[in-house]
């Protein structure tokens, strides 16, 4: 494919993402100094080469998978990552706090790509297969517990009052009365 015919297919298959409609050569035509005709040539060996069609007869072209293929893998320009974006990126997303960043993650991602952003959270299961309390002092306690597909989850656990008792065997006394239960 020549450098000619590469610049027409990068501009329809741009204009198509932007309206949503077949792109003729009249079209292609006020974007660059080529007669329509010369255009529907160029389109033509695209055509044959697989990489745009015609939904019908007098309509304009639209790409095809291996057209897309084409303009992701050796056509489309991407914008070189800058660190400050990264830093932006962390302050958005808080780690500590779950549903804030699935929010704030779905709102970045539209607002990068220009589209709708949905982001969705894996369904956790709401089993376990083991869990164990540490005391870390006498008014905080480590709970871990492990799911039945392996994911850990650890809080640390605040009192109002002291922790006097011994929490190791805590967990050993949960887990056989609530293994595989829903909790």
């Amino acid at each position: 494919m020549d450098d000619r015919a590469r610049t027409l297919l990068k501009a329809l298959i741009e204009r198509y993402i932007t309206d949503g409609q077949p792109v003729g050569s009249r079209t292609l035509s006020k974007v660059f100094d080529l007669s329509p005709a010369t255009i529907r040539n160029v389109m033509a060996d695209l055509e044959d080469h697989g990489l745009i069609h015609s939904p019908h007869t007098s309509a304009g072209r639209v790409p095809t998978p291996k057209g897309y293929r084409v303009f992701v893998d050796s056509l489309l320009t991407v914008r070189p990552y800058e660190v400050s974006e990264e830093n932006r990126i962390q302050t958005l997303l808080p780690a500590a706090d779950p549903q804030r960043v699935i929010a704030s993650a779905a709102s970045l991602l539209s607002n990068l790509s220009q589209f709708a952003g949905v982001v969705m959270a894996p369904k956790r299961t709401q089993m376990f297969r083991q869990i164990e309390f540490i005391r870390l002092s006498d008014k905080r306690v480590l709970l871990i517990i492990v799911t039945p597909e392996g994911d850990v989850q650890n809080r640390i656990l605040r009192a109002a009052r002291l922790f006097v008792h011994r929490t190791d065997g805590s967990g050993q006394f949960l887990q056989p009365a609530f293994r595989r239960q829903v909790v």
